[in-house]
C-alpha cells in the first residue's frame, strides 16, 4: 500500500479544505469518502451563509476573516481561470430583537467589535422603513406546530435590530467544496470516492483504513466525516467528552417577488419567530433557529427521510408571520440536510486520546462559512501535535488578529449558545 502522511475521512467542505491546507504544507494526503464527489453530502444542503454574528470572539474573528477570503475566492484557490467558481454575494444582514433583548446581545456585539466588524443598532421606525411589509409583533418564544396558539402573536414587539453590512452568502456550497477539491489536487492531494470505511486499525506507526474498495495506509488520520463522524470515531475506538448527534433539518424556499425590501433582500435572523432567511435569486431560503419547542430530530445518517415534511410548512408559516406578503405555495420547495451537531453547536477541531488521530467534527450546520480556514486550523493542530497545554494559534492576516485554537478543544467547557446561530 502507498503510505500517505495524512488520511482524511470525508470530502465535504471541511475535508477538502483540510486537504488543501495540508498539501500546501507539503504533506501527502488522501481523502476517503463514501459519496461520488466532493461536497456531495451535508455540504450540498448548507444554507452557505457568511456572517460574523457570533457570541464568542474566536467565532466572530474567524468568520469575519473568511469573508475576505470568500471575496477573493479565485486568488485564494489559485485555479485556472476557466474553472467555474462559487460566488460570494454580500447582501448584508440584520438580526431582529424584541423588547428587552438588546442587552442580551451585548456579548455578540462585543465579539463583532473585537473582530473589527462594522455594525449599527436601529430602532423600530428604521426597521419599518427598511422593510415596509414587516410585522413587528412579538411571536416568541416560538410554539410547537401542533400548539393551538401556533402563529398567534405574544406580548411585546420587535424594537431594535443589529445591522451588519459585512454579511452575505455563497451561491453554490457544493461547487465551493469542488473548488477546494481541485485546488488540493493541484497540490498533489489524492481523493478516493465511493469508498465506505469499514475498519480502522493500527500497524506499528501507521493506520490502515479498510474500505469496501481496498485498504489505505497513513501516518495520521483526520475524521472529517460530518454526520458520520460518530460512527468513524466508534470504528477507531475513540470517545469524546462532548456529545455529537446527527440531526436532520429542512430549509424552505419561497418567492420574494411580492415582498417589499427597501434596500433589497438580505440575511434576516429572527429568533423571536424561530427562523432565519436569506435571498437566493427570486426566492428567500428559510431555515430554523432550532427553538426548544421544536425538539431535535436526531437520526441515523444512513437512514434519512429526504422528503419535505411539516417542518417545511412550519418554517414557511413562521416567516410569513413576519412578512405576510409572502405567498406560501401549495408545492413545497426546499432541501433536506443532515448536520453533525455538538452539544454547544461549536465544532471540535482537535487531536484525540488515540495518538495521531484527529477530529474536525461537530460543525453543526454553521461552519460552512469558515470552510476556507478550517483546513488551516487543522494544519496548525496537526503540525503542533499535542496542543492541550499550549494550544496552537492561527494568525488571521486580514483582520490582524491571532486566535487561540484551544477554543475548539475536545476538553473545553461546554459553552452557552443559542442553537445553530451560536
Amino acid at each position: 500500500m502507498h503510505h500517505y502522511d495524512v488520511i482524511i475521512v470525508g470530502a465535504g467542505i471541511v475535508g477538502c479544505s483540510t486537504a488543501f491546507a495540508l498539501s500546501k504544507h507539503g504533506l501527502s494526503t488522501l481523502n476517503i469518502d463514501a459519496l461520488p464527489s466532493a461536497g456531495y453530502g451535508s455540504t450540498s444542503a448548507s444554507s452557505a451563509i457568511i456572517r460574523p454574528m457570533y457570541t464568542h470572539e474566536v467565532s466572530a474573528c474567524i468568520s469575519h476573516e473568511c469573508r475576505f477570503i470568500w471575496q477573493k475566492w479565485s486568488d485564494y484557490l489559485g485555479l485556472a481561470s476557466e474553472e467555474p467558481l462559487a460566488q460570494y454575494h454580500e447582501c448584508g444582514g440584520i438580526m431582529l430583537l424584541r423588547d428587552g433583548e438588546l442587552a442580551e446581545r451585548q456579548s455578540m456585539m462585543d465579539a463583532m467589535a473585537s473582530a473589527g466588524v462594522t455594525f449599527n443598532v436601529i430602532g423600530d421606525k428604521d426597521i419599518e422603513q427598511r422593510f415596509p411589509d414587516i410585522v413587528l409583533k412579538g411571536y416568541g418564544p416560538p410554539r410547537a406546530f401542533d400548539d393551538p396558539e401556533f402563529g398567534m402573536p405574544s406580548s411585546g414587539k420587535i424594537t431594535h435590530a443589529i445591522v451588519v453590512d459585512e454579511a452575505g452568502y455563497v451561491n453554490d456550497p457544493q461547487l465551493a467544496a469542488r473548488n477546494l477539491f481541485l485546488a488540493a489536487q493541484n497540490n498533489g492531494a489524492v481523493f478516493q470516492f465511493r469508498s465506505a470505511v469499514q475498519q480502522i486499525r493500527q500497524e506499528a506507526d501507521a493506520f490502515v483504513i479498510e474500505t469496501d474498495q481496498g485498504d489505505f495506509r497513513g501516518g495520521k488520520v483526520i475524521n472529517a466525516a460530518g454526520p458520520h463522524s460518530t460512527k468513524i470515531n466508534k470504528i477507531a475506538g475513540v470517545e469524546l467528552d462532548i456529545e455529537l448527534r446527527a440531526m436532520r433539518h429542512e430549509v424552505a424556499y419561497m418567492s420574494n417577488r411580492v415582498a417589499h425590501f427597501e434596500q433589497g433582500p438580505c440575511l434576516i435572523v429572527d429568533v423571536d419567530a424561530g427562523v432565519y432567511q436569506r435571498p437566493d435569486g427570486n426566492d428567500m431560503l428559510i431555515g430554523t433557529t432550532d427553538p426548544d419547542c421544536d425538539g431535535k430530530e436526531v437520526i441515523d445518517p444512513d437512514e434519512v427521510n429526504m422528503n419535505l415534511t411539516s417542518h417545511w410548512t412550519r418554517q414557511a408559516m413562521r416567516a410569513a408571520q413576519r412578512f405576510p406578503h409572502y405567498q406560501i405555495p401549495n408545492q413545497a420547495r426546499g432541501t433536506v440536510g443532515v448536520y453533525d451537531v455538538s452539544t454547544d453547536w461549536i465544532p471540535i477541531y482537535d487531536r484525540t486520546e488515540l495518538p495521531n488521530f484527529y477530529v474536525a467534527i461537530g460543525t453543526s450546520g454553521n461552519q460552512f462559512k469558515n470552510g476556507p480556514l478550517v483546513g488551516e486550523v487543522m494544519a496548525e493542530i496537526v503540525l503542533k501535535g499535542d496542543h492541550d497545554d499550549a494550544p496552537a494559534q492561527l494568525s488571521l492576516r486580514h483582520i490582524s488578529k491571532t486566535i487561540d485554537l484551544g477554543f475548539y478543544s475536545r476538553h473545553r467547557e461546554v459553552q452557552q449558545t443559542r442553537g445553530v446561530m451560536a
